[in-house]
Order: C-alpha cells, then structure tokens, then sequence
C-alpha cells in the first residue's frame, strides 16, 4: 500500500514540475498597438476610457495592459504571450488580428491630459484629451 502511495505522488509531483519550471524561456512581449481612441475633451469629474487597437499575431495572445500614470498624463504598454518565443522549430499560424481592448482612468487630471501608448518596434502613439 504505501508503494503505490508513494509512486501516486511522486508521479503527481513529476506531473506538476513543467508547469512551474523556472527554467522555462520567458515568453512576454510587447506587442503592437495600431490605433489609440480616447474623447477630445471632458470633464475634469469624468472618467476617461482609453481603447487601444491591440495587434497579435498566430502565436500571441493578449495578457494584459500595464498603465503608468500621473496627474498630466498616462503611459499604456500592452502585454501578450508569445507561445513561439524561446522554442524551436515552431509554426505560427499567419494569422493578424486586431483586438480591441479598453482601460478607465479616474480623476484627478491636469488639462491637457496626454495619453501615449509604448508599442514595441514602433514609436510611441500619442493623443492629448482637454480637460474642462
């Protein structure tokens, strides 16, 4: 009995390892955003919602949106996943989308608020909201 105990677990442990290997390839990215749309003007009490056109390709997936932030502006990068990145010998399908994804600021502001997304290859993408 405890033979077939102790290989269950050693078996479960061995299972679990290549999930939370710490010598797996990091495979974050920055990826691309190709439009930033925010209102032109708003008022200082306002929310203000900011969507980003963000851009993957067959092996990316989005994971998340990392905003740094002060009383005159916000800085947006858009995080993914690349499943090719660190691995060999791996196919990604030639698929490009663009996918929409949105992010809400609250107040306070300073007039002008500048908006700017830090995009990988590419320059930064800016717009400025006036606030009133």
């Amino acid at each position: 009995m405890k033979t077939v105990l102790l290989l269950l677990l050693s078996s479960a442990l061995v299972g679990s390892v290549p999930a939370c290997n710490p010598f797996a390839p990091d495979q974050s990215v920055v990826l691309d955003v190709t439009k930033l749309d925010a209102p032109a003007t708003i008022s200082s009490g306002d929310a203000l919602t900011a969507t980003l056109a963000v851009t993957v390709n067959g092996c990316e997936r989005f994971d998340r949106i990392e905003l740094s932030r002060d009383l005159s502006g916000a800085s947006f990068t858009a995080w993914g996943i690349d499943a090719s990145k660190g691995k060999k010998d791996v196919a990604c399908p030639s698929i490009i989308r663009s996918e929409p994804h949105s992010y809400t600021l609250h107040p306070p502001y300073a007039n002008p608020f500048t908006l700017q997304v830090q995009r990988g290859r590419l320059g930064p993408l800016t717009t400025t909201v006036q606030v009133q």
